[in-house]
């Protein structure tokens, strides 16, 4: 009947590589595994931007 096999298409997390399941919209990208990791991410992009304004 050409159901959902299930199988989703991963990209590896930016911080840890862990494969990470992507949502079936085209245009909305997963990059982290976790909040945490996403929460990092910011950190880290707000400090280097912190950084380069100096």
């Amino acid at each position: 009947m050409g159901g959902d096999t299930g199988e989703r298409p991963t990209r590896p997390c930016e911080w840890c590589g862990v494969p990470v399941e992507q949502p079936r919209g085209r245009w909305r990208r997963r990059k982290f595994c976790s909040k945490a990791h996403r929460r990092r991410n910011r950190a880290v992009e707000a400090v280097f931007e912190f950084l380069d304004f100096w």
